[in-house]
């Protein structure tokens, strides 16, 4: 299997003040509905840590289900980071930070730094195009994510 790590980091301001904003990001399985693709986030056994699985994917030859779990740790205010455990079954390799910076009361920038690897069943020949394609993919899922994290608090306040 070939890894094709990716990253990509992108900020937005939300309308809620930081506590707010925090506790939203804080609630993994609550805002993983948020993420694209996503087919189901889960908590683990184990105290913050959780399993996340995609639908599965197809581009030309190659198809698969990205799946990883992940340890969140936060300092209660303003970062959340999230590192893979590599468990059983594990596909993918992921690292993150999300940050909070206040811009007034009633609006907080949340930047999302994110690095995956997923294992990708990828003739030798055809690593070269796929590696643009999964750089894509990511950049694209940390916007959506974004605009859909908007969009659910924005519906939250109304």
């Amino acid at each position: 299997m070939a890894k094709f790590p990716t990253e990509a980091t992108e900020s937005v301001v939300v309308p809620v003040a930081l506590a707010d904003a925090y506790a939203f990001f804080w609630d993994v399985v609550g805002s993983a509905r948020c993420i694209p693709g996503l087919d189901r986030c889960e908590k683990t056994t184990v105290a913050d840590v959780y399993r996340f699985v995609f639908a599965e994917r197809s581009t030309g030859p190659v198809s698969m289900c990205v799946t990883y779990t992940a340890r969140y740790t936060g300092n209660g205010s303003d970062e959340i980071r999230f590192l893979g455990t590599g468990a059983a079954g594990d596909n993918t390799d992921v690292d993150g930070t999300i940050r909070f910076e206040p811009v007034d009361a009633d609006r907080t920038r949340v930047t999302l730094r994110q690095a995956l690897a997923p294992d990708t069943p990828v003739p030798r020949l055809l690593q070269g195009l796929i590696k643009s394609f999964v750089q894509g993919e990511a950049a694209q899922a940390v916007s959506t994510y974004l605009a859909n994290v908007t969009q659910a608090i924005g519906s939250a306040r109304a």
